[in-house]
């Protein structure tokens, strides 16, 4: 085809409104984050050592989000992560968990802190271990451990990493038990911290 036909073809395309193909503008990727109900089924929030921070960690089912919210103003407090916002009134315990981009909203619910057993706030030594241990097998690799002392309290499951060595956590702190030197260690998830450091005898460990 002639140049002047080209040309005559083009002009009568746009002058008819047909026009030339255009790419697409590229759409904005959104996290896929979906809420499994209006409540979601665990939310640990643990007051750090900053009386500005306070660590958050919300699971439910496939979704979870954690991290340490800043405080905002007064007692609110604010996380911005992986696409997901959280917000946490502390004055009325109103947590809201949004998409950081659409602004849909996940979850919007009322938690309490006196619900959640706070963890210890100072170093405990081996001679001063907590006051009641007892941990008994369940299978399949994991022991049942329940420790409490004073309101500081653990009740979970501790699973087999390596050799005897068993690790369970609840959000707040985590228990790392070495069953062939009889000894617990108990810290922060969050900061690491050391709480508790010492020996569960064999004694106490029954048929363990």
């Amino acid at each position: 085809m002639k140049p002047q036909a080209i040309f005559l073809a083009t002009a009568l395309l746009v002058a008819t409104g047909i026009g030339l193909p255009v790419a697409a503008a590229p759409i904005p990727a959104v996290p896929l984050l979906l809420a499994q109900s209006k409540t979601p089924q665990r939310t640990y929030m643990t007051p750090q050592r900053d009386p500005n921070q306070i660590a958050v960690d919300i699971t439910d089912a496939e979704f979870r989000v954690y991290g340490i919210m800043q405080r905002s103003y007064g007692n609110f407090y604010i996380l911005n992560t992986n696409g997901v916002q959280i917000t946490y009134d502390r004055d009325t315990g109103r947590v809201m968990v949004l998409n950081s981009v659409t602004g849909t909203e996940f979850y919007n619910y009322i938690f309490t802190e006196a619900s959640r057993a706070p963890a210890p706030t100072s170093f405990s030594s081996s001679s001063n271990a907590p006051e009641s241990t007892t941990i008994t097998p369940i299978g399949n690799g994991q022991l049942s451990a329940y420790i409490t002392d004073g309101e500081f309290s653990f009740s979970g499951a501790l699973t087999r990493t390596s050799g005897n060595t068993y690790v369970g956590e609840d959000g707040r702190v985590r228990v790392m038990y070495d069953q062939s030197a009889s000894r617990i260690v108990i810290i922060n998830v969050v900061t690491g911290t050391e709480f508790y450091n010492y020996v569960y005898s064999t004694a106490n460990e029954g048929a363990l």
